[in-house]
């Protein structure tokens, strides 16, 4: 992901290959630190209120950053070398410790295969490699594992995905997913409101289980994300479904109650003619992105991270709802988004970044330490507010600049799209050139293979079909 929302704090990767952290770092999940920890936590003086460069060069072996995932305690991130990096406490690291700085993991960790994507959750982390494996590491979600486990990467057996390849993986709360090529989903982990997707899994599985087609309307599975104990589903045609926990609204199906079974939230008819795009669970609250690059949100918004409220106050949200332009926001051309614990991020396409939602942490010790919005006075930013691009030196959100730099075919193939030759007609020529870029430095790129489930969390999946697509002019 270009970004990614963690508990109290949020990561962010560059056209550079850097990344961004800010917010709290009492685990160690910001990836530097400036004093020593005192009883297991480290100081308020080491949280970044502002976002803090991570170099590439210094931070992660010289090795250019694709995309970060912020859990509750731990953070990792995908070079475009093909590296894991791993860092914060508690389990889920593949160190067997606690690391301050981000740690690295090459690809004799994963059966010498490239690692595509990565994921955490609840001190848990999944991997996704370019032979299409999947490997876990961290904590047990079931009581079986309990005595088989250690703090390393494990292969899931390719036999229990019937030797299926994988193009896309996602971590929960205390579950896990992943996507085969043939669009089907499986699940595996916890069960304790229905999150698998399957109710006849009593409590949970430690195996994954393939959900049937026909829980989706027959077509098939495209993007797919979890949140605390509840899972959203986006499906080729655009339609959205939603299991779990739902007593916050956070599955958008209007009532506040568990679903054993995936229930459609609703496609083209309620999310902009066109349908969803990709969607980012939170701890209570859900983004959703239309195939028309605007945003809808519901769930539990009394921290603001709905973006909906001029002034704080409880408030859920029980349907998805169009989150509303402001001054200093116009809900248009949303590239990725990601939901944190009580706060909100969205990635435009011309890589500038807004946030939103609690800007103070809750809980012992922590009630008035930074959390992971990167700006703001007070204790709330009630509606997206943009991050100052000078806050990252001027280098855009998102890695797909660069590689046209670097990939002189690329830079080509871009020249091409773009001529005039090509005639209003074309499909691409409505595109902005940041999306046109994204889409063909991805897709050409001869080392990684990714499918449609990771291009929406970078912005691409499907987003091209649309040639009516304009630039929105944010208001003065």
């Amino acid at each position: 992901m270009a970004v990614s929302g963690g508990r109290c704090y949020t990561l962010v990767t560059t056209e550079h290959g850097d990344v961004y952290s800010f917010g709290l770092n009492a685990d160690w999940q910001l990836g530097d630190c400036i004093s020593e920890p005192t009883e297991g936590m480290l100081h308020a003086k080491d949280d970044f209120p502002e976002p803090h460069l991570l170099s590439h060069a210094t931070k992660f072996a010289g090795e250019e950053v694709m995309m970060v995932a912020a859990g509750l305690f731990t953070s990792a991130a995908v070079t475009k070398q093909g590296s894991l990096f791993t860092w914060g406490t508690g389990k889920g690291l593949g160190h067997n410790g606690t690391h301050v700085a981000p740690e690295r993991l090459g690809m004799e960790n994963f059966g010498d295969s490239h690692v595509v994507m990565v994921d955490c959750g609840y001190k848990s982390t999944i991997v996704l490699t370019a032979s299409g494996q999947v490997w876990t590491c961290g904590q047990p979600y079931l009581k079986e594992q309990l005595q088989t486990y250690i703090d390393v990467f494990c292969l899931v057996d390719p036999e229990r995905f019937k030797n299926r390849k994988i193009v896309m993986v996602a971590c929960g709360f205390r579950h896990r997913m992943a996507i085969d090529e043939d669009g089907m989903l499986w699940t595996w982990g916890a069960n304790l409101f229905g999150e698998l997707c399957e109710s006849e899994v009593d409590r949970g599985s430690i195996y994954p289980v393939a959900i049937a087609a026909a829980k989706f309307g027959d077509n098939k599975v495209v993007h797919v994300d979890g949140g605390n104990g509840y899972t959203m589903v986006v499906t080729e045609d655009g339609s959205l479904w939603a299991c779990g926990r739902g007593h916050n609204g956070c599955l958008g199906t209007g009532i506040l109650d568990n679903i054993q079974t995936p229930q459609r939230v609703g496609g083209g008819e309620m999310f902009g003619g066109h349908g969803v795009r990709m969607t980012s669970c939170g701890q209570d609250h859900t983004l959703i992105v239309g195939k028309d690059n605007r945003m809808w949100a519901c769930g539990d918004g009394c921290h603001c991270e709905l973006g909906m409220r001029e002034i704080q106050c409880m408030y859920f949200c029980t349907v998805p709802t169009l989150i509303p332009n402001t001054a200093k926001f116009v809900n248009s051309n949303i590239m990725t988004v990601s939901a944190g614990t009580r706060h909100s991020v969205a990635v435009m396409c011309d890589g500038t970044i807004y946030t939103w939602g609690r800007r103070l942490c809750l809980g012992p010790r922590m009630s008035h330490r930074v959390a992971g919005l990167g700006q703001g006075d007070g204790e709330y930013v009630t509606t997206p507010q943009q991050l100052n691009p000078a806050l990252f030196h001027g280098a855009r959100i998102g890695h797909w600049y660069p590689w046209f730099s670097t990939h002189p075919d690329h830079a080509m193939a871009v020249a091409m799209g773009l001529h005039n030759g090509l005639g209003a007609d074309c499909q691409f020529s409505g595109l902005p050139p940041e999306l046109l870029h994204c889409f063909l430095g991805i897709s050409m790129h001869s080392n990684q293979q990714y499918g449609p489930g990771i291009l929406a969390l970078l912005g691409l999946h499907a987003a091209v079909e649309y040639a009516d697509f304009e630039p929105a002019v944010p208001a003065p």
